[in-house]
């Protein structure tokens, strides 16, 4: 077995079981104590079952409509879809320029946890507060509290150069949130999968 297959499997182990995606997402982390986590664990939850309700419509509707569009009421629903893509659009530019957002980084998303490349890097062991930007028209995040398992230097690249890859495991995530980021995960994997067919061969 070789060393990179013996990493690959080692992080999908830490990750959790099943599918996992990877994608280029705004990022923001921050230390945070357990104390806070104690006040703010029913709202958090509550907040992330919203948001991932909202990023499963968004999705399901785009979908919806791309099985349409052979219909007699495909161009009805393209432009349905037109109009709410601009509206989601200027909606999220006022927001973004109102908000600063995070930085796009690499990411790696699991059941049981995520990696992503940092600038600066956590200490290991550490409970972070991290908010993850999903969704590319709806700029509200997903956030999750968890412990860093693992800090490592990147040297892939002369681009890698100062940057961590940070693994972190979940914690505290309720039974429904857990359900709908599974099915999130699930759903995007299954796409980069079928663009990736579609996509020319080199």
């Amino acid at each position: 077995m070789s060393k990179d297959h013996t990493q690959g499997a080692h992080c999908s182990e830490q990750l959790g079981e099943g599918v996992i995606y990877k994608d280029i997402v705004p990022l923001r982390w921050r230390d945070i104590a357990r104390e806070e986590l104690a006040f703010s664990y029913l709202s958090l939850q509550d907040s992330n079952e919203e948001v991932l309700r909202f990023i499963t419509t968004l999705d399901e509707f785009h979908v919806d409509n791309q099985d349409e569009l052979g219909s007699s009421s495909g161009s009805d629903l393209s432009r349905i879809e037109f109009k709410l893509n601009l509206l989601l659009d200027m909606v999220t530019q006022l927001i973004e320029r109102e908000t600063a957002m995070p930085e796009a980084v690499p990411i790696t998303l699991g059941s049981a946890g995520v990696e992503w490349v940092s600038m600066t890097a956590p200490c290991e062991g550490a409970l972070l507060k991290l908010s993850l930007y999903l969704h590319h028209k709806y700029p509200r995040p997903f956030v999750v509290i968890g412990k860093v398992l693992s800090v490592s230097p990147l040297e892939e690249s002369v681009d890698s150069a100062g940057k961590f890859l940070v693994r972190l495991a979940y914690e505290t995530m309720s039974a429904p949130v857990q359900s709908g980021l599974e099915k999130l995960i699930f759903r995007q994997h299954r796409r980069s999968i079928a663009q990736s067919r579609r996509a020319p061969s080199s």
